[in-house]
């Protein structure tokens, strides 16, 4: 799916001094080990499932509190799970802004996905 529509207008689009031209552009993502490989697709797999239990419950995504920013952060299941395809491809992480007002009752702590997760298997024994 594919939510560009919703974002805002690049500020420097069109300008000839826009930041992200001093950028290196052969910028490579670093190679992962065969555990780290091993534990990103055991997240990917997670945030799927996530995506598929939580989103019916108007779920968007994940929120992490930032200690650099002193701010959480919001992240919907398509940047999540693009980051991690990006990663698991040997890329970079796309360039992606999150929406202009996320609605914060609409995210939710990864541990709370894992929790109820937990939560409806142990329903299902």
């Amino acid at each position: 799916m594919n939510y560009e529509w919703q974002m805002p207008r690049d500020p420097f689009a069109d300008d000839p001094n826009d930041p992200a031209s001093f950028l290196d552009e052969d910028e490579q993502a670093p190679p992962l080990s065969e555990d780290e490989r091993a534990l990103l697709s055991q997240e990917l797999d997670l945030v799927r499932r996530f995506r598929t239990v939580l989103t019916p419950h108007g779920i968007n995504g994940i929120f992490f509190y930032c200690d650099d920013c002193d701010e959480q952060h919001f992240y919907d299941w398509d940047i999540m799970e693009g980051n991690m395809l990006a990663t698991l491809a040997g890329e970079l992480a796309p360039v992606h802004e999150p929406s202009a007002q996320p609605n914060p009752n609409a995210y939710v702590p990864w541990d709370y996905c894992l929790g109820y997760l937990d939560g409806l298997n142990a329903q299902l024994r």
